[in-house]
């Protein structure tokens, strides 16, 4: 992963600061030690060689609009080390990077490859625990920055079928059970970062390996994405099929490279989504971006506001993307659906990430958590799944004076409030459990103005919900029971 936008070194310690905040900062830096994006056009799409309508491109994306909700697997040779590198102990930051933040030679990184060996690995109970979690699409790391294929490729030996003593292609056998359990799957793939090869001096990020290669001259970066990376990511698209391709860059491809890379994609899997990190991880200055499908936000950065435009938020549960073995600073599932839910209500996605173990383990803590999201989901999933965002995403949370306003009349809760929608029904989803009726502005008839209200319930609730609606104000009687934790979903329909 790569956060984008701040210096390139974060202590360690900042990284747990800013962990705990929501939403989190972007940082497309190095992390650990520390370490967004496209969306399709809405008229016709026109690249050279490629051209869709709005609509073709609606179809194609559609599966993905729907499904909100995203697992993100970092696992590579990283795991082994597991933020740990001789006396070295990194307990915060993306132990992803380790070979970068410690300046470790090839030849000693490419070892660790033949310890790794996961043989606790079941792609079925992975996908089990994506499906139980509520989670539509699976995007694993195919290749990340250490340069290590988690594929069986024709173009390295330096890949987890004929490099280690596991001998299996775990993107095959994830791609088929995800299939198996109707999820859809995507391969992410670094380009510009490859610390593996030498891919020349590096541009201003200065994120390129110049410890082994201090002499690499910029035409070696040509030919690596001529002769390998490129190849390699239509490998991926022949044999693995992936619905979605994304890619993490830091503009080390020249326009001409992005367009003939996009256009390979186009060619050999049409339906195929792409992110808009295919060329840099900034957010994208042209709206709508050219060479993708969605705008990718930064690491745990959630948008202020909707864009306008497909996105998505790349999410982790602690402060690493890859497995850490000392790092401990977890989020809360009620947390975890805080974001989700802010995310959906601004129109995105939000893609949540699992660092399994060396052994092939997702840890427990990120099992937990998955289950009491999942369960969350099972009563208000309606309120995510296919929903667009209201014409106002939020109502609070409630000011000072609301909130004493409130506390003298005794009469309804103050509380923070999110907004989707789908067809005819608008949903609001208190943040907090309301102790006593809710009053919600934005759902007076002027709100809705045209439209009257047919139904208010409480998802998960068997028990009525008394409404009554002025000019200015929509006032909610709250259940006597909680049906779920963490948040709570009103379901206004209009006719």
């Amino acid at each position: 992963m790569q956060p984008a936008g701040s210096s390139l070194m974060l202590l360690s310690n900042i990284m747990q600061k800013l962990h705990r905040l929501l939403p989190m900062v972007s940082l497309c830096v190095m992390p650990f030690l520390t370490a967004p994006a496209a969306n399709p056009p809405n008229g016709n799409a026109t690249l050279a060689g490629w051209s869709e309508t709005s609509e073709q491109h609606d179809a194609r994306i559609r599966w993905w609009r729907d499904a909100r909700f995203g697992m993100f697997i970092h696992w590579g040779l990283y795991s082994i080390p597991a933020g740990v590198w001789k006396d070295k102990v990194h307990a915060a930051g993306y132990s992803e990077w380790i070979m970068f933040g410690e300046k470790i030679p090839v030849k000693e990184y490419e070892r660790l490859a033949e310890k790794f060996n996961p043989v606790k690995f079941d792609a079925k109970t992975w996908t089990a625990i994506a499906k139980k979690a509520g989670m539509k699409y699976v995007v694993l790391t195919a290749k990340h920055h250490e340069g290590f294929s988690m594929f069986k490729s024709r173009l390295t030996p330096y890949n987890i079928v004929d490099a280690t003593p596991f001998k299996r292609d775990v993107t095959r056998e994830l791609s088929d059970a995800c299939r198996e359990a109707n999820i859809r799957f995507g391969c992410y793939y670094s380009i510009d970062r490859d610390w593996y090869r030498p891919q020349g001096p590096g541009n201003n990020y200065q994120q390129n390996n110049v410890w082994d290669y201090p002499d690499s001259k910029p035409e070696d970066f040509d030919r690596y994405f001529e002769s390998f990376a490129k190849p390699q990511v239509e490998e991926l698209l022949a044999n693995y099929r992936p619905d979605l391709l994304w890619f993490d860059e830091i503009d080390m491809k020249s326009d001409a490279q992005v367009e003939d890379l996009y256009q390979a994609i186009r060619r050999l899997r049409p339906e195929c989504l792409v992110n808009s990190r295919i060329k840099g991880c900034r957010f994208p200055v042209q709206m709508p971006p050219p060479h993708c499908d969605y705008i990718t936000s930064g690491d745990n950065e959630i948008l202020e506001k909707a864009p306008g435009f497909e996105w998505e938020n790349p999410g982790s549960m602690n402060t690493s993307f890859g497995y850490n073995q000392n790092d401990h600073a977890w989020v809360s599932a009620r947390e975890i659906v805080f974001r989700l839910v802010d995310i959906v209500s601004k129109g995105g996605n939000y893609l949540l990430n699992v660092g399994p173990t060396s052994e092939g383990l997702i840890p427990q803590p990120s099992i937990d958590r998955l289950m009491e999201v999942g369960a969350w989901m099972e009563t208000n999933g309606e309120a995510i799944y296919g929903t667009s965002p209201w014409k106002i995403f939020r109502y609070g949370p409630p000011t000072e004076r609301e909130t004493a306003t409130a506390r003298e009349e005794n009469q309804w809760s103050p509380v923070d409030i999110r907004f989707t929608s789908k067809g005819k029904s608008i949903y609001a989803i208190c943040l907090a459990w309301p102790e006593k009726d809710v009053l919600v502005k934005a759902l007076g008839n002027k709100g809705v103005a045209g439209k009257t209200i047919s139904a208010v319930r409480m998802l998960g609730s068997s028990e009525e919900v008394k409404w009554r609606q002025t000019d200015d104000k929509l006032e909610l009687s709250v259940p006597r029971e909680k049906p779920c934790r963490f948040a709570f979903v009103y379901r206004i329909d209009l006719k």
